[in-house]
């Protein structure tokens, strides 16, 4: 290799090792990095590298006693090599507008570099179809669209590096019951987004007890040096989709449930299963017989009870018992005044 190609290419290198604020990286740790990748060369160097890249690309630093911190500025656009695709921008098209209305704010920040450099390529296609793109994609979410809580860009950093390097977090969290904030030492196990609210799964100090925490309740946060534990046998998808830890289980054993569904109400079932072992059954009277095998959930009552008088429970008598009560409580609301 020559030595202005080797040059090049260690430049090149280094340059994908420099975060994006808020991040930053010293030259000493950019140099030992390189030093990693097989490039023996002196701090002097890195810093002289530095200072010239700068005056073509978006870097930027802060000053700190005697150290410069580097990074690329937040709006800095993606460098892609190669260069990225057409049918590629058209991908991360399509992934905007599903991700928006199921992301907070600071996850949408991360991404829209590479967003803003998909609008860069489709802008430049020659191909008018694909400048047409984003006007023949619509993504509709079920319900109504709430405003997601905002978290706090550097306290989700700061999560997900501990995660990612398995280390422990010191952070204060405000209770959603008390609104009382407290310090915890936590374990971080996993990211989990539902509905648009970004959850760490996590244990608390030496308990073995899992937990939910909302990122956007998060006051501070801080990576410490110590290992995560992991409690024995855990895995993140056994906990969301084998446990239903997210859908809120009521029981832990599965019920065998059966729902009388108005014909119109019911018939997406055919299409879209509740569940693989599901049995759809049309009655003499049109309606529809759903019979299920299914965890008991909350998650399964919100979804039932938004059928309204659509449907009617017949088995388990439990969860009869419950919509029948319900349906009370509701006819006393309405009556009562």
């Amino acid at each position: 290799m020559s030595r202005s190609v080797d040059t090049l290419y260690r430049q090149w290198l280094m340059l994908s090792k420099i975060p994006r604020s808020p991040k930053r990286t010293t030259a000493i740790e950019l140099k030992n990095s390189l030093s990693a990748e097989g490039y023996d060369i002196d701090v002097r160097t890195v810093q002289r590298d530095l200072d010239k890249l700068s005056t073509s690309f978006p870097l930027n630093y802060d000053t700190e006693g005697r150290k410069n911190f580097w990074f690329w500025i937040e709006t800095a656009a993606v460098q892609d090599l190669p260069g990225m695709e057409p049918v590629t921008a058209l991908a991360f098209q399509m992934a905007e507008s599903y991700l928006i209305p199921i992301l907070p704010k600071a996850t949408l920040d991360l991404l829209q570099p590479y967003f803003q450099r998909a609008k860069q390529v489709l802008q430049a296609a020659t191909q008018s179809n694909l400048k047409k793109w984003p006007d023949k994609v619509a993504v509709i979410s079920r319900g109504p669209d709430l405003l997601k809580p905002q978290i706090k860009p550097q306290i989700q950093q700061i999560i997900y590096d501990a995660l990612l390097k398995e280390k422990q977090i010191k952070a204060t969290y405000k209770s959603k019951k008390t609104h009382e904030s407290t310090d915890y030492i936590l374990h971080p196990l996993g990211i989990v987004n539902k509905h648009g609210v970004i959850y760490l799964v996590c244990t608390l100090w030496n308990y073995q007890n899992i937990k939910q925490l909302a990122l956007h309740r998060f006051e501070s946060a801080e990576v410490i040096e110590d290992s995560s534990n992991t409690p024995e046998q855990f895995t993140l998808s056994d906990y969301v989709q084998a446990d239903h830890q997210f859908a809120y289980p009521i029981t832990p054993d599965l019920i065998q449930l059966k729902v009388l569904f108005d014909a119109r109400a019911g018939e997406h079932l055919f299409e879209t299963p509740l569940t693989d072992n599901q049995v759809l059954t049309a009655q003499d009277d049109g309606q529809l017989l759903l019979e299920a095998e299914i965890s008991d959930t909350q998650e399964l009552r919100w979804w039932l009870s938004g059928f309204g008088s659509s449907i009617e429970v017949i088995e388990p008598t439990e969860l009869r018992n419950y919509f029948q009560n319900e349906a009370e409580l509701l006819i006393n609301s309405y009556t009562s005044s």
